[in-house]
């Protein structure tokens, strides 16, 4: 008698063991030879079941497959949230890109003397950040000093012109970390140093930079528009800048600078009535605005006007600069 249980005993042993290997195949099969295309959004904290259901809901999976993942994968435990595209790739793969956080990332590209709103816009468009939600944290000064280690009003200026790769609907914090990030990245190399030593800290040599980088994008003339701005300050001449005016306005600037902006006091970014640089930059220099922010050219010009190519004529006096203006825009 014990010699007949012992025997089914062995039987029944090797049947489950010959069908729980025949399961595990049949589900590693299943995982590397069922191929997918699917867009897949995982929420924080959401729970297996409801994961499992978003990717297998319309699949004919093998028996017990969900008990599969939790004891031999253990999947339940390492499911990272977050936006997922699958092109035609294995559910196994497809799987390792939860497990691994490869979530699918959006590219955005934003240009050099783009602002703090204009990047807001840019990110909402592209589902990446809300416009108010980004602008928001964007202005908010606590937030700004602690990201960028040093006391400002907010993060403008410091989130630098670069080609990035967000998540869909990404942290603002996130995202303006890995800008500023970015931005020190591409500081120039003693750029607090060489700044002091012109009588600027860096926040007002950032502020320099934006202004800089606004009235011109050709590289080679960004070292003589500098040399016109220190020139001014250490005169103690008003810095007149028409891209600070507009940064000021900036939600009612249909285009056109009127008298009314010139001799607007109320508007605290019009150089043309405050003397001494803004309170804040005015947009988000690349590193080349930077770099000319503390190596101006060595010139006595101080004043400038742009032809109608956008090429700018510069002038040590007043008497010159008006002839310029005449020739070039005037005429």
């Amino acid at each position: 008698m014990l010699k007949k249980f012992f025997l089914l005993a062995i039987i029944l042993t090797f049947t489950i063991t010959t069908l729980l290997g025949v399961w595990i195949i049949n589900c590693k099969n299943f995982l590397e030879r069922t191929f997918i295309t699917y867009n897949l959004k995982i929420e924080k904290n959401e729970p297996f079941t409801s994961v499992y259901n978003k990717i297998f809901t319309h699949l004919k999976t093998p028996v017990l497959f969900k008990y599969y993942l939790i004891k031999v994968h253990h999947f339940d435990k390492k499911i990272k949230y977050g936006t997922y595209k699958f092109e035609n790739i294995s559910i196994n793969e497809a799987l390792n890109y939860i497990i691994n956080g490869k979530t699918y990332q959006i590219k955005v590209t934003i240009p050099e003397g783009y602002n703090i709103y204009d990047i807001a816009g840019t990110l909402d468009k592209l589902n990446i950040a809300k416009f108010e939600k980004f602008a928001e944290k964007c202005l908010d000064a606590q937030f700004a000093s602690s990201v960028i280690g040093i006391n400002v009003k907010n993060v403008e200026g410091f989130l630098y012109p670069e080609t990035y790769f967000f998540d869909e609907n990404t942290e603002p914090e996130k995202i303006i970390e890995k800008m500023v990030e970015t931005f020190f990245k591409n500081l120039p190399k003693q750029f607090e140093e060489k700044a002091k030593n012109m009588g600027l800290n860096i926040y007002e040599a950032v502020i320099l930079a934006s202004i800089i980088q606004k009235e011109s994008y050709y590289k080679d003339e960004l070292p003589l528009i500098s040399s016109v701005f220190h020139n001014r300050l250490k005169k103690r001449m008003r810095l007149e800048s028409d891209p600070t005016i507009i940064y000021g306005i900036y939600e009612d600037f249909d285009g056109n600078i009127r008298k009314k902006d010139l001799t607007d006091r109320s508007n605290i970014y019009n150089t043309y009535k405050i003397s001494g640089l803004p309170p804040t930059p005015i947009c988000n220099p690349d590193k080349y605005s930077l770099e000319a922010a503390i190596n101006p050219a060595s010139t006595d010009y101080l004043y400038f006007v742009a032809d109608k190519e956008g090429k700018h004529h510069f002038s040590k006096t007043y008497a010159e600069h008006l002839k310029k203006v005449y020739k070039f825009q005037k005429r």
